[in-house]
């Protein structure tokens, strides 16, 4: 039984440097995203702060041009070998659930039973951030 650790992913990151800085980037500003995001949808609902709802719903929309990004650089990486295959898969996740809460939060101006879907959505979405910024910085979810 050996100890000793393949250095093939090291190698490969130092290969596409910009690629990994990139999705460091953009898993640690999803994940800080979706704390100011849930900072000002609340904010905004229970202080009735219409600033703060509609500072809320552009970085919602923001949010999901960041996470296509990351699901592109996360297929570019898995393809590179420098990245995952669990780390595309999370990012393909996290976007479909960034579109349903986009569209939760749309239809949950109306509709009350949309925004209380709202709300749980939005731990599903912390989940998947937090993954995916985990994967990332664990040498890019790196394969075994």
């Amino acid at each position: 039984m050996s100890t000793v650790q393949s250095t093939s992913g090291t190698s490969r990151t130092s290969e596409s440097p910009g690629l990994v800085l990139g999705l460091r980037i953009i898993s640690v500003a999803l994940t800080l995203g979706l704390l100011v995001q849930a900072w000002l949808g609340s904010a905004g609902f229970f202080e009735a702060e219409t600033g703060l709802t509609t500072a809320h719903e552009m970085l919602g929309n923001v949010f999901f041009l960041a996470a296509a990004g990351q699901l592109v650089l996360s297929f570019l990486a898995w393809q590179k070998g420098v990245g995952s295959r669990a780390l595309a898969v999370v990012s393909a996740v996290l976007v479909a659930a960034v579109v349903a809460q986009l569209g939760l939060g749309y239809v949950g101006r109306e509709n009350a039973s949309a925004m209380a879907w709202h709300l749980p959505n939005g731990v599903l979405l912390m989940g998947l951030c937090t993954l995916s910024l985990a994967l990332v910085w664990n040498r890019l979810g790196e394969r075994r």
